[in-house]
C-alpha cells in the first residue's frame, strides 16, 4: 500500500482518543480486543500462505491493485526478508488482518520507497540511505479482511477507511483498532530488532488518522500517483512509543505481550 502534512503536530495538541463505547461485561476495550484477536508472527508456511491469501483478497480481488493470480496468493521479492504480522480472530480462526515489516541488511537491499520515490524525496537527512542500513525498515501491505470492515464506507474503500472502520454492534467497537493495531505490532517488532527508523508509503487520509493518535509520521517526499496519491513518511521508532495516545499505548502493550509469547513458542518449538 502504497499526505501531505509536513508539520508534525505535538501530541498534546493533536492526540485524540477514539474510544466511544463501553466494553461488554465491564471489560476494558483492550481486554475485549485481546479476547477476540490473537497476534502472531507468520513463521510457518501455513501462516505465511494465510497472509498472502488475505493480501490477494484485498489487493488483487477487491482493489485490483495487483493482477489476480491463479495461486490465490499475493507476494513479491520483499517477502523473503520480511516479518509478517498476522491478526487472527480467535473464535472463527479467520485471518482478520496483516502487515509486514521489511528489513534491510545491506546497501543492496533497498526498501520499496527507495524504488518508488527515489526522485521525489524532499528531506534527504531522513531517507533510508542517511542511516545505518541495518537500522531501517519499512511497514507495508496492510490488509484487513472484508468481514472485519462492517460499515458501507469501509466496503467501498477498504484501504483508506480501515482505521476508522467500526463493526455494526457496540460490543465490537474495538474492531476499529485492527489497522492501527497492526501498525503497533510492526512498531514493536522493529523496536525488538533495534530498528530505529521506519518508513511507510500511504495515502493522506490514513496518515492523518494515524498521526491524530500519536504515530507522528513525517512526510519526506512529494506525493506521487501509486494506486492513488501516496507519499513516503518517516517514523522515529523510539519517539513514537512516547507520543501515542493513552489508549493506543495500552493496545501496544497488549500486542507486545502477545508477540513475546508467540516468539517464545516459536523458538522453543
Amino acid at each position: 500500500m502504497y499526505q501531505n502534512n509536513q508539520a508534525v503536530v505535538a501530541p498534546t495538541e493533536q492526540c485524540v482518543s477514539t474510544v466511544t463505547a463501553k466494553a461488554p461485561h465491564n471489560l476494558h476495550w483492550t481486554a475485549c480486543f485481546s479476547q477476540d484477536f490473537e497476534l502472531k508472527k507468520a513463521f510457518s508456511r501455513e501462516d505465511r500462505d494465510r497472509v498472502f491469501r488475505l493480501r490477494h483478497q484485498v489487493y488483487c480481488e477487491e482493489l485490483a491493485y495487483e493482477p489476480v493470480r491463479p495461486s490465490g496468493l499475493e507476494l513479491d521479492h520483499y517477502d523473503r526478508r520480511s516479518i509478517h504480522c498476522l491478526l487472527q480472530h480467535r473464535r472463527t480462526g479467520e485471518s482478520a488482518g496483516t502487515l509486514r515489516l521489511i528489513a534491510s541488511n545491506n546497501d543492496t537491499e533497498l526498501l520499496p520507497i527507495e524504488h518508488y520515490f527515489k526522485d521525489e524525496f524532499t528531506q534527504p537527512d531522513l531517507i533510508p540511505s542517511a542511516f545505518d542500513r541495518e537500522a531501517v525498515s519499512e511497514f507495508s501491505r496492510l490488509a484487513v479482511a472484508a468481514s472485519f470492515r462492517r460499515n458501507i464506507q469501509s466496503q467501498q474503500n477498504p484501504i483508506l477507511s480501515q482505521v476508522a472502520a467500526v463493526s455494526d454492534t457496540d460490543t465490537q467497537t474495538h474492531y476499529r483498532y485492527i489497522s492501527a493495531g497492526l501498525y503497533l505490532a510492526a512498531l514493536e517488532q522493529a523496536r525488538l530488532l533495534n530498528l530505529k527508523h521506519a518508513y511507510v508509503a500511504v495515502a493522506p487520509a490514513l496518515a492523518r488518522m494515524l498521526n491524530r493518535v500519536g504515530f507522528q509520521f513525517q512526510q519526506i517526499s512529494n506525493p506521487i500517483e501509486l494506486n492513488g496519491k501516496r507519499a513516503a513518511y518517516y517514523l522515529d521508532i523510539d519517539k513514537c512509543i512516547h507520543t501515542l495516545c493513552d489508549d493506543y499505548r495500552e493496545l501496544w502493550r497488549v500486542l507486545a505481550a502477545q508477540l513475546r509469547h508467540g516468539s517464545f513458542e516459536h523458538y522453543n518449538a
